[in-house]
C-alpha cells in the first residue's frame, strides 16, 4: 500500500513546473474567453433623486431641513457584466440618505443600490453625501391674491375674479417663509367673451416679485378654483336733468358742457342692450337763484343703470359739468296781419258766414305787437315774417257751449308757432283777437277783392 502511495506522489510531482504552468494557462484562457463573451462594462445614470429616510429624526424636534448645494440628486456609474447591465434601468437605481446617520456637519451619507442584481454590480457616485440646512419650522397663513392674465375678446372686460377660497396655510424653514411676500393665483382669460371657471396653480413671490420655488415650503392646497366674470361694454352719452330756475331775469341757455361727454359702461349684454344713456340728476345741478354759470364735479357711479359698472377700473367716475346761464334778452316783434289766421277745425263755421279779425279789418298794414324773451341767440334768430298766429275758434266754441256758429263777435286766444327751441317765451301770457262772424256778402267778381285778416283755416 505504501508503495502505491509513493508511486502516486512521484507521478504528481514529476514535471511539476510544467503541470502548474498548464493550469495557469488554462485559467488564463478561461478568463479571456469568458471576458470576450461577457465583458465588464459601465453605464451612467444621471439625476437619481436621493430618498430621505427617517425624516422624523428632525421634524419631531420642531425643525425642518432643506437640501442644499444641489445634493438632492446624484449621478451614478454602475459597473457589471454586460449580460447583467443590459437589464438595469434608471428606475432600478436607488439612492438613500438615512437621517439617523446625520453628522454634526449636517451631512448624510448616500447609499447606492439596485433593485435588480444588486450583488453583481459596483456603484460610483459624483457626490457621496447630502448636505442639509436645518432650522426652526414656521407656520403661517396668507391671503391668496387673484388676478388675470391676457385680454378678453374685443368689446369685453373682466368683471370680477373670485377664488373658491382665499386663505392658504404654509409651513417650512423660517428663513424661507420670511421671504414670502404674497401668493398669487393668476387665471388666463385671453380671448374669452363669457364667464370661466378654472383651477389655478398657487405661486409664491418675494417682495421684489421674484417667484420662490422650493420643495421645503409645504402648502395645504396647491391649486384654487377661480371664477372670472366677463362683461360686455358699451359707450353711452351722459344726460343731465336740470332742476329749478335761475334768478329772475336770467335763463339757462341750454349749453351743458361735460368732460367727458360719454362713458363706457360694462354689464351683461342683455342689460346693456336696454341702456341708451346715463341720466344724472344731482343736487349740484340746481340752478335756483343763480346768475352765473354753474360748474360742479359730480360722481356718476350712483347714477349708473342697475346691473352695470364703469368699464375702466382706473376711472373714478368724477365728471366736470358746466351749465351756462345768461341774462334774459327781450325783443318786440311787429307781426303783420297776413301772418294771422282763424282756426276752425273741429267746429266748422257755416258756409253762409264770413269771418274776419276785427283788429285788422279796417286798417292797412295792420300789425300785432308781441314781446318775446329768451336767450340772446334764440331771440335774435326770430324772423318776424316767419311767425304764424292762429286764433283757436274751437276753444271759443267749446267754452260758450254753442250748438252752432252764429253771426257776432267772438274773442279768441292766439296760438303762436315760432318753430324755435324751448328757451324762447312770449312775455305776455295770452294774446287775444276779436273774430267777427257776419252774414256772407256778395263778392265783386271783377275786382276779386278781400278784406284784410279774413283768412281762415277750416
Amino acid at each position: 500500500m505504501k508503495s502505491k502511495i509513493r508511486k502516486l506522489i512521484a507521478l504528481i510531482i514529476n514535471n511539476i513546473g510544467l503541470k502548474i504552468l498548464a493550469v495557469i494557462v488554462s485559467l488564463g484562457l478561461w478568463f479571456v474567453v469568458n471576458n470576450i463573451n461577457d465583458p465588464l462594462e459601465s453605464v451612467r445614470f444621471n439625476n437619481i433623486p436621493v430618498e430621505i429616510l427617517n425624516e422624523d429624526e428632525i421634524t419631531n424636534s420642531g425643525k425642518v431641513y432643506e437640501i442644499i448645494d444641489n445634493t438632492g440628486t446624484v449621478n451614478v456609474d454602475v459597473r457589471g457584466k454586460r449580460s447583467v447591465l443590459r437589464y438595469i434601468t434608471k428606475e432600478n437605481i436607488r439612492a438613500v440618505a438615512d437621517m439617523e446617520e446625520l453628522t454634526f456637519m449636517n451631512t448624510v451619507g448616500i447609499e447606492i443600490s439596485s433593485t435588480r442584481n444588486n450583488s453583481e454590480l459596483e456603484f460610483k457616485t459624483n457626490i457621496d453625501s447630502v448636505k442639509l440646512s436645518i432650522e426652526d419650522m414656521k407656520r403661517i397663513q396668507m391671503i391668496i391674491n387673484t388676478s388675470t392674465s391676457g385680454e378678453p375678446a374685443e368689446g369685453y372686460i373682466v368683471g370680477s375674479v373670485t377664488p373658491s377660497q382665499n386663505i392658504v396655510r404654509l409651513s417650512g424653514p423660517e428663513s424661507l417663509i420670511n421671504q414670502i411676500d404674497h401668493i398669487e393665483a393668476v387665471a388666463s382669460i385671453d380671448g374669452y367673451s363669457s364667464d370661466i371657471n378654472t383651477n389655478v396653480e398657487l405661486k409664491l413671490y418675494d417682495a421684489q416679485g421674484s417667484e420662490i420655488k422650493s420643495n421645503s415650503v409645504k402648502l395645504n392646497i396647491s391649486t384654487v378654483n377661480v371664477a372670472v366674470t366677463i362683461l360686455a361694454t358699451k359707450e353711452v352719452p351722459l344726460e343731465y336733468n336740470i332742476t329749478d330756475e335761475p334768478a329772475q331775469g336770467y335763463i339757462a341757455n341750454g349749453t351743458i358742457m361735460s368732460e367727458p361727454e360719454t362713458v363706457v359702461i360694462a354689464g351683461r349684454k342683455s342689460v346693456l342692450d336696454a341702456v341708451t344713456k346715463v341720466t344724472v340728476s344731482d343736487p349740484a345741478l340746481s340752478l335756483e337763484g343763480k346768475t352765473d354759470d354753474v360748474t360742479s364735479m359730480i360722481n356718476i357711479k350712483k347714477y349708473l343703470p342697475a346691473g352695470t359698472q364703469l368699464a375702466d377700473s382706473s376711472f373714478s367716475g368724477n365728471v366736470n359739468v358746466k351749465i351756462e346761464i345768461e341774462p334774459i334778452v327781450t325783443k318786440e316783434l311787429l307781426i303783420p296781419a297776413r301772418n294771422f289766421a282763424i282756426g276752425f277745425v273741429s267746429h266748422e263755421k257755416p258756409e253762409n258766414l264770413d269771418a274776419v279779425i276785427g283788429e285788422f279789418a279796417n286798417r292797412d298794414n295792420a300789425q300785432l305787437r308781441v314781446r318775446i324773451a329768451g336767450t340772446r341767440e334764440a331771440v335774435e334768430a326770430v324772423d318776424e315774417e316767419s311767425v304764424i298766429g292762429v286764433v283757436d275758434m274751437d276753444s271759443v266754441f267749446d267754452s260758450l257751449e254753442m250748438e252752432t256758429w252764429e253771426a257776432g263777435s267772438y274773442t279768441g286766444e292766439v296760438v303762436f308757432d315760432f318753430k324755435l327751441p324751448e328757451d324762447l317765451e312770449i312775455e305776455t301770457d295770452t294774446y287775444v283777437l276779436t273774430i267777427v262772424l257776419s252774414e256772407r256778402e256778395e263778392v265783386d267778381e271783377e275786382s276779386g277783392s278781400e278784406k284784410a285778416g279774413s283768412e281762415s283755416i277750416e
